[in-house]
């Protein structure tokens, strides 16, 4: 059995319900669990830390640190911007204006929001305010006047200002006490890192798969690098066939890493191989994917077909949208956004992305395939035959596998009464390796129409071989032999079959009456005529006069 590790459990604290003798301690909790993010990046001390400035900041609303402190976690996890970061840091150095720290923090967000000058102050009175401990500082000040550099031609003076706080910085972080502190504590970790990860791969070279899975839960808590443990622990999961178990690990790093966007896309990835159903998660995963990388358009891409997949055709329109908005002549994002359109019935939208896309061409069967798109709604919805023929010949001149096309072509030849041209197409497409009862059927019919009856008999048949339920290819076979070889015998047993898999066809009832007709039973023919006109009152197929004359006919002296 895997081990379970339950860390990710304490995320939500409520310190709401603790208890009143331990809040006099607050502030050095949040800093401990602060502490402890920056050596680990465990999103659980992240929202520890936060929880615990927050709750030490309505105990004391006087301290300093805690307002800065909160701002840069708070930012660091996409919970504010840079202007209320801003605002917290302003009213921590209000508060307490002797504090080092809090001018370092204000620096670095006005450098952040560009305003260097501004950030150039703040930087020099922290150091002011303690030189000896002013190591960070000088770092910071020193990437400020390098960025600001960065904007400027042949700034020299800031390039050796820049120099000068990075020599000076080196220096004094040996009177920098929390610097080296952390510095320690980093070793420390390095280590642990070190010892876990290799004695793992270890373990794991010697097959002893379940002795890593331990040791690697075991070193969650004790490395600074939780998430890519829980990672680890996946790859075992996977390895045993827990695949439940490896998607909570891989949530797991998700959460822990901060949604680090490499650890989403590992999650997303796995949920894609292992669990496709899973299209809530999917959605959730990559929504958060494209909030942490706003221009990230194949995030929205993906958003969009996941919103297909569960028919949610306004949210696909949607993410499509925002897709082309990072990439406006991007073919593939033309194409799904048009295909959406068509699913909300809007055509001429459709229509127009579908020739934008045509336009790009990155792919001449992939071209082809979109210009059969657009053929269908000219020939489907528009009714412009010209103009889906015309679409569907220049596919054809894009693709080597053109049954699909000679089908089209038919089919809108068989629509337009030019059976000489469908019975072409539908041949092509058959000799091409095209095997479909329908397209058998419809080929039979234009034999029919041409009173070619062996043709006809044939497809007939042929559609019946492919799919033994198909009723329409039986009742139409029925009618062949009744009508064009005059031989009812062989007839009837086709509308019966017809019957006999749609009890509800009207056309079948309406011949089987036919044939009883021409049996002389007219009692039969009787009840099978008014079958056919009850039925055609729900599904119309003929006109209600030409059933009741033959009714009314059968009983005329």
């Amino acid at each position: 059995m895997f081990k379970q590790k339950n860390s990710q459990n304490a995320l939500n604290l409520d310190l709401d319900i603790m208890p009143k003798e331990n809040k006099t301690d607050l502030l050095s909790k949040a800093t401990f669990a602060h502490q402890q993010y920056l050596i680990r990046s465990n999103n659980e001390d992240l929202l520890k830390a936060i929880n615990y400035y927050i709750e030490a900041i309505k105990l004391n609303p006087e301290v300093s640190s805690a307002y800065y402190r909160l701002a840069s976690l708070l930012h660091e996890s996409g919970q504010i911007g840079i202007e209320s970061a801003l605002e917290q840091c302003r009213h921590a150095v209000e508060i307490d204006p002797d504090n080092a720290n809090a001018r370092m923090y204000l620096g670095y967000f006005l450098s952040q929001n560009g305003e260097f000058e501004a950030a150039k102050e703040q930087f020099k009175k922290a150091i002011k305010l303690k030189p000896l401990s002013s190591y960070r500082a000088r770092m910071v000040m020193a990437l400020t006047l390098l960025e600001d550099t960065g904007s400027k031609k042949h700034d020299f003076v800031s390039f050796s200002k820049a120099l000068f706080y990075i020599f000076s910085g080196s220096l004094f972080f040996l009177f920098d006490k929390a610097g080296i502190k952390m510095f320690c504590k980093n070793i420390v970790n390095d280590l642990n890192f070190a010892k876990y990860n290799a004695v793992g791969k270890i373990l794991e070279t010697t097959k002893l798969d379940k002795n890593a899975y331990e040791l690697y839960s075991n070193a969650l808590d004790n490395t600074k690098n939780a998430p890519l443990f829980y990672e680890k622990m996946a790859n075992i999961a996977i390895k045993k066939q827990r695949p439940e178990v490896a998607l909570q690990c891989y949530q797991n790093a998700v959460q822990l890493s901060n949604y680090n966007p490499e650890k989403i896309v590992d999650l997303i990835e796995f949920l894609e191989a292992n669990f496709p159903q899973k299209l809530e998660d999917l959605i959730d995963n990559y929504t958060i994917l494209v909030k942490k990388l706003p221009g990230f358009s194949r995030g929205y891409y993906e958003l969009g077909n996941l919103y297909l997949k569960k028919d949610e055709k306004i949210n696909a329109v949607s993410a499509f949208k925002l897709a082309l908005k990072e990439e406006p002549n991007n073919p593939f994002y033309q194409n799904s956004l048009a295909y959406a359109y068509v699913q909300l019935e809007q055509y001429d939208s459709a229509i127009e992305l579908y020739k934008s896309a045509l336009e790009n061409n990155p792919d001449n069967e992939w071209t082809a395939a979109v210009a059969q798109a657009l053929a269908a709604i000219y020939h489907r919805i528009k009714g412009n035959f010209d103009a889906a023929i015309s679409m569907l010949q220049n596919a054809m001149i894009l693709t080597k596998n053109k049954s699909d096309i000679y089908l089209a072509l038919a089919d809108i030849y068989y629509d337009t009464d030019d059976m000489d041209e469908a019975i072409k197409y539908y041949t092509l497409a058959v000799e091409s390796g095209y095997k479909d009862a329908k397209a058998y059927s419809r080929l039979a019919m234009a034999f029919w129409e041409k009173d070619y009856i062996e043709n006809a008999l044939e497809f007939y048949n042929r559609a019946i071989d492919l799919e033994p339920d198909y009723e329409i290819a039986y009742n139409n076979l029925g009618v062949v032999y009744f009508d064009g070889l005059n031989d009812a015998d062989r007839a009837k047993p086709c509308f019966e079959a017809a019957i006999r898999l749609n009890d509800e066809y009207t056309m079948a009832h309406f011949n089987m009456a036919r044939y009883y007709e021409a049996k002389s039973d007219k009692i039969s023919a009787a009840n099978e005529y008014q079958r056919a006109l009850d039925l055609n009152k729900l599904y119309p197929e003929i006109d209600n006069e030409i059933i009741q004359e033959r009714l009314f006919k059968l009983f005329e002296t």
